[in-house]
């Protein structure tokens, strides 16, 4: 027992994760707190938190954090922020609340009433900023550019996929409307018969709610003669394959409706591929068009052929385009840049309870 005081006694920082179906914001929070814990003493608490980021259980975190010394209590989700202000104002836990915000919305009456009582707010976008109505720290995602890396010969890796043709085209993301997949798989009908050096793959898992939605793509890529073309991977198992994907194909598409902050764009990037985004999230803030992608309008199947007829037709120019993006990020992106920018906010809030990190 004294060692599990010694343990939780030492953390600055709590990160809770308490949402029970893993998403975006647990993939976010895996990337940054092994580079947070390099600043400061961070333990995660709750759901989907994996090695090798130091975690607390609620037994000790409610045993021995009760009334003891301020810390910091960063929520990423509602359910967070709103267990954050229970344990504050109704068991007088000394918890200082953070919330971080990537949504570009009104927030509901609630959202809204839980925000006004939080001592510090981060955005991850200043979008996201503009709709918090308080002064909030912009502070966008990074991504770790050792993992998302290019790799040494994009051809030869695509060719290790066994896959048809010679490049690949592909999206990331739970297969679903509104992560703008069948925009994707109509554009994909589109632009093939004009590329037949190409291959689109979209990457990421069927729920079972939207199962009968992607048996009516596959209907589609079926008739369209594409079934070949246009393949789907199913649920990744090992996180791995990520990022080894990102290396095999030329090109990422970005289709979402809506968006948080949208991680898969700068994973994408880092890659050293070129994007085609919707501007959803935080994708305008991210891509330069004409640059280092293409940015077009949500659900507009039209732009997105066309986007992708022009960011297709050279290889040489896609090459570069790539490049140009895994520059940005490697200047702008970096994992330890949002890790510096939450550990400013954090170092502020508890700097005024003359606590200092």
């Amino acid at each position: 027992m004294a060692s599990d005081r010694f343990i939780a006694d030492e953390f600055s920082v709590i990160a809770p994760s308490l949402g029970i179906r893993y998403s975006g914001i647990n993939a976010s929070m895996t990337a940054v707190l092994p580079e947070q814990a390099k600043r400061i003493r961070i333990a995660a608490l709750g759901f989907h938190i994996g090695d090798p980021i130091p975690q607390i259980s609620v037994w000790q975190f409610c045993r021995h954090c009760w009334r003891s010394r301020w810390r910091v209590w960063h929520a990423r989700r509602n359910i967070d922020m709103l267990v954050g202000l229970i344990l504050r104002y109704v068991f007088h836990f000394r918890l200082l609340l953070v919330f971080t915000s990537a949504a570009q919305r009104r927030h509901s009456w609630i959202t809204r009433f839980c925000l006004g009582r939080m001592d510090g707010l981060i955005a991850t976008s200043t979008a996201a900023a503009g709709y918090l109505n308080r002064d909030a720290a912009v502070v966008p995602h990074g991504v770790n550019i050792d993992v998302f890396s290019p790799p040494a010969n994009r051809t030869a890796t695509w060719n290790d996929r066994g896959l048809p043709g010679k490049h690949g085209i592909g999206v990331f993301g739970r297969v679903r409307p509104q992560k703008g997949t069948e925009e994707f798989v109509d554009a994909m009908i589109q632009v093939l018969p004009h590329r037949p050096d190409w291959t689109a793959v979209i990457i990421g898992e069927t729920t079972p709610e939207f199962r009968t939605f992607q048996r009516r793509l596959r209907t589609k890529i079926g008739d369209a003669g594409l079934t070949k073309r246009i393949l789907f991977t199913g649920f990744l198992t090992e996180f791995e394959d990520i990022p080894n994907w990102y290396r095999a194909l030329s090109v990422v598409v970005c289709p979402s409706r809506t968006e948080g902050f949208g991680l898969s764009c700068l994973e994408a990037m880092a890659s050293g591929c070129p994007v085609v985004a919707t501007r959803a999230g935080a994708w305008p803030e991210l891509v330069c068009d004409g640059v280092d992608g293409h940015l077009l309008p949500c659900a507009d199947t039209n732009a997105l052929s066309a986007a992708v007829l022009k960011i297709t037709e050279d290889p040489l120019r896609t090459f570069q385009m790539g490049q140009r993006a895994r520059e940005k990020v490697v200047r702008q992106y970096r994992i330890s840049t949002e890790a510096d920018g939450i550990y400013a906010v954090y170092r502020e809030l508890l700097g005024k309870r003359g606590i200092d990190i």
